[in-house]
């Protein structure tokens, strides 16, 4: 393993630590099947050239990038594409665009031509690349439910997501609490208030002790019982 692979393995601060049960829990999906597949394909199929997994072999872990990208892959797969046509796209988006994250950007790209190698991408799913005299990448096309749930960035990165959605107050933001789910506009854990909540304590009571409303305690709890 290259010094750069081994920096590549460890967590970085701001960029989130997510367990398996974490993203399942944010992305409210099967436990066992983001296990099977942060194992058997993001710590496995394409760490080739960079590791997108760390921690303990029964304690695997992904940052915030990864957890877009696994989303991406399970609403690909969801559409029935295969997972080897997905790599492979993963594999030419990432050597495109330059990014070990691919998954993770906002496209807005065209593709001139495909005589230019530099910008080649093969027709590996029939619908990402549509002909309409330029060539434009539309992931978009297939993951718009998705992509409601993200905010970019300046430079079309993943920044945060909504597990809720965008008009609710829970967010995952990498730069907060390691990236684990807190109430938006604050520094505060949802599953703080959640605790609270089971504990007997009364929405109008948290609303009182952390300065929140009455909608901001509510998504807080309505996001730990969807993902129970």
């Amino acid at each position: 393993m290259t010094a750069t692979q081994q920096e590549n393995i460890k967590p970085h601060i701001g960029e989130g630590i997510y367990l398996v049960k974490d993203v399942s829990q944010i992305l409210n999906l099967d436990y066992e099947l983001c296990r099977r597949w942060i194992l058997g394909y993001w710590d496995s199929s394409l760490k080739e050239n960079f590791s997108y997994v760390f921690g303990e072999k029964r304690n695997r872990a992904i940052n915030f990038y990864s957890l877009i990208e696994f989303y991406t892959f399970y609403k690909l797969r969801e559409k029935g594409i295969g997972a080897t046509a997905i790599r492979k796209l993963h594999e030419d988006l990432s050597i495109n665009f330059k990014t070990p994250y691919p998954f993770a950007f906002a496209y807005d790209y065209y593709i001139e031509s495909r005589k230019q190698k530099k910008f080649v991408i093969i027709d590996i799913i029939d619908g990402l690349l549509k002909n309409d005299g330029k060539k434009k990448l539309y992931l978009k096309f297939y993951l718009d439910e998705f992509l409601e749930k993200v905010e970019f960035g300046d430079n079309n990165v993943a920044k945060r997501f909504f597990p809720l959605g965008k008009d609710k107050n829970v967010v995952v933001d990498p730069k907060h609490q390691f990236g684990q789910p807190i109430v938006e506009g604050t520094n505060i854990k949802t599953q703080t208030i959640y605790s609270l909540h089971n504990g007997g304590e009364t929405n109008e009571n948290i609303c009182i002790l952390y300065d929140l409303t009455e909608n901001q305690v509510q998504d807080a709890i309505n996001f730990h019982r969807k993902s129970a």
